[in-house]
């Protein structure tokens, strides 16, 4: 049989088969691998520390040598020199005879020198030591050897003092003998004895790297700061154990083994990666590709016969359902039968039948299926018509509604407002003038506040006929007037501040229009109005008219604030307002008023620069024209 798909249950099985088989195989090998580790591990820990006892012997070796050599001078010098005492002339030999010893001197049992030998480290302050090498020489009568310090930049020397004594069988300390000895020889000693494949380090007492494998002469002239940083970790966490694994700051892990001077107290650590293990156990066991490849080969070969023997007795007849399955999908009229199929006495055989039936039963709801899709398919379009009528006839009747409702409203408030206040206002308005006749003498603030009152109830008769004017919708009284005659008799009328200046730019063509005379003039006073209310008091009112082929344009535009957008949006809904005193029907007049006369209305306005409102009407009659505009 062929296997079409690679996602087919042949190949999933060799592909869990596979994984199955190398996740055993990854768990063994780590198992194995990590038990090796541990044995190449202590191995390599045996080595470092082979190796860094044999670097302390080395140094050891160095120091002893000098210590024997300080000793058997002056045991010689005691009985055996010719005189009671170490003289001038003995430290000069003994320097002269070791070119290692660069300064020597002789101390008495006070601390005091007596004589001296070659120029001091400069660097070194013999008062930081000299507690210490009294109390070792001369109360405990034993050698001293102290910590290293640098001469100058470059070199390194070792600080020593050793009891100076009348006699060999004396016990009393007569003096001490201090010596500074160059480490250049141990240095050297050491740069042979350190091996190649491992990092290793001398370390004094007090923490300072005295040498490194590497370092120019074996000697730590300047010590690296990444090796500063590597001694650090391994002193913080290798602590007092000979050997262990450390983490440096990077990460990286490291197996470390050390070994102590005693004399010195100086430590020695050698160091290789913890990897290093891990690398040995691989080439140790996979010494060739070619094992490699024969242990994948085998176990694929392996988990492809095992699959083939389990999987192909079901991928066969799977294949025919599928292949039936593809009928069924991609036929209409495709009916699977039993001759079809390749049916076994198992599960896949009892499925098998299941579609087999499914085939059958599919048949015979397709027929039902296709009926009721026409029928639903008719019934779907005779809804959608009379949805769309009934959607048409509910808009207009929202529309309608709402502006009944809402004219409806304002004629009703309009009312109210109408007989409630205006009554109580004549009312005042006549009492205010009986009381004014009734004053016999004239009082300056009893005028000034009748003054007020009156002021008052005209304003409020003001509001009153604004929202009346606004609520009452009645029939355009049309009649035909010169636009540039009615403009200017507007202005003249209109009352401006005396601080703004008026611009007139009217058209010197004059045409006719036909509207209602005083409706357009309430429209224009609003918007001169708020026009001259924008400038504060100051600024420029201009108004005039451009004459186009049909219709005329008159722009009134002003020098105020200018109108922002949020506001402009709402400024000609009824009662809006941003002024503290106002109805907020004045643009709503004008936006009634020219849309009743079918024109249009166009706002153009900036930010601190100011605002122009555009009427656009049609024109009736031109100079020189008697038919254009005129009906039969």
């Amino acid at each position: 049989m062929k296997i079409k798909r690679f996602r087919g249950l042949f190949f999933k099985a060799v592909f869990v088969l596979s994984l199955i088989s190398a996740v055993l195989a990854f768990v063994i090998g780590f198992h194995v691998m990590r038990v090796d580790s541990r044995i190449l591990k202590n191995e390599i820990l045996q080595k470092q520390e082979t190796v860094a006892r044999r670097l302390v012997s080395a140094a050891r070796s160095h120091i002893s040598r000098a210590s024997r050599l300080f000793s058997v001078f002056t045991d010689l010098h005691t009985d055996l020199g010719g005189h009671e005492f170490l003289n001038q002339a003995d430290l000069d030999y003994l320097r002269l005879r070791n070119p290692s010893i660069f300064y020597l001197a002789v101390l008495d049992v006070s601390g005091k020198k007596v004589f001296s030998s070659g120029e001091p480290a400069a660097s070194f302050d013999y008062q930081k030591a000299f507690s210490d090498i009294m109390d070792v020489c001369v109360k405990q009568g034993k050698d001293y050897i102290g910590d290293v310090y640098r001469l100058g930049q470059n070199d390194l020397f070792l600080l020593m003092a050793f009891p100076v004594r009348q006699h060999l069988e004396d016990q009393n300390v007569q003096g001490v003998l201090v010596a500074e000895l160059d480490l250049r020889e141990m240095g050297h000693a050491l740069s042979q004895s350190y091996p190649l494949d491992m990092d290793a380090m001398l370390v004094s007492s007090d923490g300072d790297i005295i040498s490194y494998n590497g370092a120019p002469n074996g000697l730590s002239r300047h010590t690296p700061p990444e090796l500063a940083q590597k001694l650090h970790s391994i002193e913080e966490q290798l602590g007092d154990e000979t050997n262990g694994e450390i983490t440096l700051a990077d990460g990286k892990k490291l197996l470390v083994a050390s070994a102590t001077l005693s004399n010195a107290n100086w430590k020695v650590y050698v160091a290789q990666s913890a990897n290093l293990a891990s690398q040995l156990f691989m080439e140790s066991t996979f010494h060739s590709s070619w094992d490699v490849m024969v242990i994948v080969l085998g176990m694929l070969l392996f988990v492809v016969g095992v699959s083939y023997l389990v999987i192909i007795p079901i991928t066969r007849p799977l294949e025919r359902l599928r292949t039936a399955a593809g009928r069924l999908r991609d036929e209409e009229d495709a009916v699977i039968k039993t001759s079809d199929l390749d049916i076994p006495n198992n599960e896949i055989g009892e499925l098998a039948q299941v579609v087999v039936q499914m085939s059958e039963g599919l048949q015979a709801r397709r027929a039902e299926i296709l009926s009721a899709q026409e029928q639903l398919s008719r019934v779907n379009q005779e809804l959608e018509k009379r949805v769309e009528e009934r959607t048409r006839e509910l808009k207009a009747a929202t529309s309608e509604l709402v502006k009944t409702e809402r004219l409806a409203a304002i004629g009703q408030m309009a009312s109210i407002i109408s007989h409630e206040i205006r009554n109580p206002l004549a009312v005042i308005s006549n009492a205010t003038r009986l009381l004014k006749l009734l004053v016999t003498s004239p009082n300056p603030k009893a005028v000034k506040q009748f003054g007020i009152i009156e002021a008052e109830i005209k304003q409020a008769n003001s509001i009153i006929s604004e929202v009346l004017g606004y609520a009452r919708t009645r029939e355009l009284m049309l009649t035909t007037i010169d636009l540039n005659s009615y403009l200017r008799e507007i202005l003249l009328s209109q009352p401006v501040a005396p601080g703004l200046t008026v611009q007139d730019e009217i058209d010197p063509e004059s045409v006719r229009i036909k509207v209602d005379a005083e409706e357009i003039k309430q429209a224009l006073r609003n918007v001169i109005s708020n026009a001259v209310e924008a400038m504060q008091g100051s600024g420029t009112l201009t108004v005039g008219t451009r004459v186009g082929r049909r219709v005329v344009c008159i722009f009134v535009s002003d020098t105020g604030p200018g109108i922002p957008d949020e506001v402009r949006h709402k400024m000609f809904a009824p009662f809006f307002t941003t002024k503290a005193r106002g109805t907020g029907l004045g643009l709503a007049v004008v936006g009634k008023a020219i849309s009743r006369h079918k024109g249009k209305l166009f706002i153009k306005s900036e930010l601190g620069k100011g605002s122009c409102f555009q009427i656009y009407l049609k024109i009736y009659r031109k100079p020189g024209d008697t038919n254009y505009g005129e009906t039969s």
